[in-house]
């Protein structure tokens, strides 16, 4: 069987030093003969025309820019398109996709999964630590504007897209480090440790990195990536300490439990919709650390009323940098939700039936396949619940949860 060629992803936000890098690993390669795609959202591709001019590239045949679109969403096709064709070609050894800045990593890399003769090695989530300590600093200093947008709608989006960045990659280059103070960095860090705590850090100014920590490193794996962002880590955390408490049967509604971090979308299916959550005993959450930088995880037995939730996701704390779970609401009480916000941008995605709604047939037989499932079935609401990591920064935790409460029906 040939051996696949592997694939690097470069994400990151306008500005970060996406295609500084990529000039970087192109003019210092070590010998591998590297294709390049290159996206932009305009119909002049700016970055195609850097590289080649930057790198001393003279054959541009190796350079396939993507305009007009942006490969997270439109695009994705024509990337998996012309990475299948560049490789047919036997020219390349290796291929490296400068994705636009306003581009979610996660679908791309779910794309790229799908072409059987490459493999994706690496993604490199590229941020300008200036702009971190902005955000997570005074957090009103974001006011860029981009595709037309005014600036407060702009300011959710990159809050949004700056964290999936960060949770969704296997190499993180802070960059322009110079920029700022060494107390600035060591918040950014904390910051960064809080939403991504696995992920391979390298601190550097005008994107001085090792060609050897973006190509050739067999550091991606999905699930692992996928598993590795703070809030799942934080449930994890949550599941080793139910761990030591099986004794606790204590179930008032206002404690605080944890279950297996099935993501919402990952959860056991007894038939086509049907999933179920596992639920587990009191935490009282982490403490802060030394910039303030906290989490806990919100859990109750009784579901959300949909007005409510919405009129209060209008003033959702500046503060909390990032959340997500599994939620109910008390119109659809067989459907379970997954709420997941960065910044001040949230929203609620179908993820399923819980298995309470489904059979008694098809309970008993995921019950009897998971025993420990039925120690903590509740009579009245079954597997249905809500349970949300929080992460933020001095997280007034005792209002965040008044506020929620209030949001139940």
């Amino acid at each position: 069987m040939a051996k696949k060629i592997p694939i690097t992803l470069l994400c990151g936000y306008l500005g970060a030093g996406k295609t500084t890098l990529l000039n970087k690993v192109l003019t210092n390669q070590k010998g591998y003969k590297v294709a390049v795609i290159v996206n932009d959202i305009g119909e002049v591709n700016v970055d195609e025309r850097l590289i080649s001019k930057e790198a001393n590239i003279t054959d541009t045949n190796s350079i396939l820019p993507l305009t007009n679109g942006c490969i997270c969403c439109t695009l994705k096709s024509d990337m998996v398109t012309g990475i299948e064709n560049l490789m047919k070609t036997g020219k390349y050894d290796y291929v490296m996709i400068e994705a636009s800045g306003v581009c979610e990593p996660m679908p791309i890399a779910q794309a790229i999964e799908q072409i059987e003769i490459g493999k994706l090695d690496n993604v490199v989530g590229v941020v300008d630590a200036s702009r971190l300590v902005d955000e997570f600093g005074a957090g009103d200093a974001l006011v860029n504007t981009y595709e037309n947008k005014d600036a407060e709608d702009a300011e959710e989006d990159i809050e949004s897209l700056l964290i999936q960045q960060i949770e969704f990659c296997s190499t993180l280059i802070i960059n322009k480090k110079d920029l700022v103070t060494e107390d600035q960095m060591k918040k950014v860090r904390a910051v960064i440790n809080k939403i991504q705590p696995s992920v391979k850090v390298i601190e550097t100014d005008h994107c001085n990195v090792s060609v050897d920590d973006i190509i050739g490193t067999d550091r991606f794996d999905f699930e692992t990536v996928y598993a590795s962002a703070g809030w799942v880590k934080a449930l994890e955390e949550h599941d080793e300490h139910m761990n030591d408490h099986d004794d606790d049967d204590d179930h008032d509604e206002h404690e605080h439990h944890d279950h297996n971090p099935a993501h919402g979308e990952k959860g056991h299916k007894c038939d086509e919709h049907c999933h179920h959550h596992h639920h587990e005993h009191k935490h009282e959450g982490e403490s802060e650390d030394e910039y303030g930088i906290g989490s806990f995880v919100y859990y109750r037995r009784r579901p959300f009323n949909r007005q409510k939730l919405d009129q209060y996701a209008a003033k959702w704390p500046r503060n909390i940098i990032r959340s997500k779970g599994v939620i109910w609401f008390s119109d659809e009480e067989e459907m379970a939700y997954v709420l997941e916000t960065s910044g001040r941008q949230i929203q609620a995605g179908y993820s399923g039936n819980w298995l309470a709604a489904c059979s008694k047939e098809e309970q008993e037989e995921v019950l009897a396949q998971e025993p420990e499932m039925r120690r903590d079935w509740d009579e009245k609401v079954g597997d249905r619940m809500i349970k949300l990591v929080v992460i933020g920064q001095h997280l007034d935790r005792e209002q965040i949860e008044k506020d929620l409460d209030s949001c139940l029906d």
